[in-house]
């Protein structure tokens, strides 16, 4: 009875009763479209079950050829997705009865996302074999939301169960009410933060773990394969590849073999994003629909970037100071179509929250102890991360305003857990048996409040 007990109450599963419950919950309640960019990425799976590695362009214009029953669903909800208009349950009834009738189509226009299959898998697999079944449309987007889960349930899970430290920093910030939004929606965000999380666990286990002495071939393949699924996920992460040297040396056996296996592991990485910014700006079909008229190309903001690097620095740091309110609420709780947000006194709570688990011990755990150099790499990497991300944006949809705008909170959550390692200190820390009840408990109302907020806002 006490190993049945010890086993239920264990972190990682109290963390998967809770996560698949709300997740549940949130992908039932949260309607058709609604959740940031769902459509882009229904129709972008859609494209792949086609063999469209890309999108259509037609007279010009970036979309897709899709059933005219989806256009009708995604005509009918994309109206509420900036508005405070109610969304009546009986069309959701209604449309949950359309049927796909896949060969009458129609040409949707989109902007399309930029992600590799990999982001979309194994949902896209799903949708291909709904596709066959002649599955109603509604019924697809619920079930692909329901794969999304799953994967980040399973990354979520094995991050928790495997890190050596910080369990319970990571069991919280995987129940942030956006992580949960977003992982039960049809996103990439889920399968990101997963990954993400999944990394910075086996890092810290690689770096850390007494008994680790030396890694084997099989333990330095999988931290490759990690940091590479995260480069094509989403290149903007591509700095975590310098955690590599939190790694000791010594545990590789060799400085040959300790600096040859990450110069192998740079070069492919840095081919591999060349090739992505490069898919990016030459896509064709991105017209004024996305961007508006008469303004510069990509290469163009490149080079116009190069040509004053100072001036580029001082427009980020000014885009962030100009947006930091924004970006400290929004990168714990963004539903909907990115407006909606819980409380600013729930969100400082969360903040408080995340601290206090960041510095609680349990008993079993070891206390690693991150030098001031570790510290600075991983400072270091943070702000590299954050230029990425803003200079993403830029590209794609900044060109004339004094700020680098459309940047989303949920953009740097993933760092968010990387953030909390710069607060471990190896004699400061919280043994309270009571912390991991308050985290549960605050995780729960958090979670609340958030459906709440849903339902006030859509029914």
């Amino acid at each position: 009875m006490n190993n049945i007990k010890s086993i239920l109450f264990r972190c990682e599963n109290v963390f998967l009763i809770f996560c698949l419950l709300w997740g549940l919950v949130f992908l039932c309640v949260n309607p058709p479209f609604q959740a940031p960019d769902e459509a882009a990425h229904f129709f972008k799976m859609w494209g792949y079950t086609q063999g469209t590695l890309r999108h259509t362009i037609k007279d010009g214009w970036s979309g897709i050829e899709l059933p005219k029953s989806i256009d009708n669903i995604y005509n009918f909800y994309s109206q509420y997705v900036y508005s405070n208009k109610k969304i009546p349950l009986i069309e959701t009834v209604k449309y949950s009865k359309l049927p796909l009738k896949k060969d009458d189509k129609v040409f949707v226009k989109f902007i399309p996302t930029s992600y590799t299959p990999l982001s979309y898998f194994p949902s896209f697999v799903v949708l291909w074999i709904m596709k066959l079944l002649n599955f109603k449309p509604l019924f697809m987007m619920y079930i692909l939301r329901f794969c999304s889960l799953l994967v980040y349930l399973a990354l979520a899970y094995s991050a928790i169960r495997i890190t050596p430290c910080k369990k319970w920093l990571f069991w919280f910030f995987g129940l942030l009410p956006v992580n949960v939004y977003q992982a039960s929606a049809i996103s990439t965000d889920g399968i990101t933060l997963g990954f993400v999380m999944l990394f910075a666990a086996y890092t810290l286990k690689l770096a850390f773990r007494e008994d680790i002495v030396k890694l084997d071939k099989k333990q330095i393949i999988i931290w490759d394969v990690l940091i590479t699924c995260i480069g094509i996920l989403k290149f903007a992460y591509f700095p975590l590849i310098l955690l590599y040297f939190l790694i000791p040396k010594t545990k590789f056996g060799s400085t040959k073999l300790y600096f040859t296996n990450f110069a192998a592991l740079l070069v492919l990485n840095i081919l591999m994003l060349a090739c992505f910014i490069s898919g990016i700006m030459t896509a064709k079909g991105l017209n004024s629909y996305n961007y508006g008229k008469n303004l510069l190309g990509g290469f163009d903001i490149i080079k116009k970037i190069l040509s004053a690097p100072l001036d580029y620095i001082i427009l980020v740091v000014r885009s962030t100071l100009f947006l930091r309110y924004f970006l400290f609420y929004n990168i714990i709780s963004s539903v909907g179509g990115n407006l909606i947000m819980i409380p600013n006194f729930a969100a400082n709570l969360t903040w408080f929250l995340i601290f206090l688990a960041s510095f609680y011990k349990n008993g079993a755990e070891k206390i690693i102890n991150l030098t001031l150099k570790n510290k600075a790499l991983i400072f270091g990497i943070l702000i590299f991360c954050h230029f990425l991300i803003m200079t993403s944006v830029y590209l794609i949809y900044q060109r004339t305003e004094p700020y680098i705008v459309g940047i989303q909170g949920r953009y740097l959550t993933p760092l968010l857990l990387y953030f909390m390692l710069l607060f471990n200190f190896k004699n400061v820390c919280i043994k309270n048996k009571i912390v991991p009840a308050i985290l549960v408990f605050a995780a729960q109302l958090l979670l609340l409040m958030t459906f709440t907020i849903i339902i006030v806002y859509y029914y």
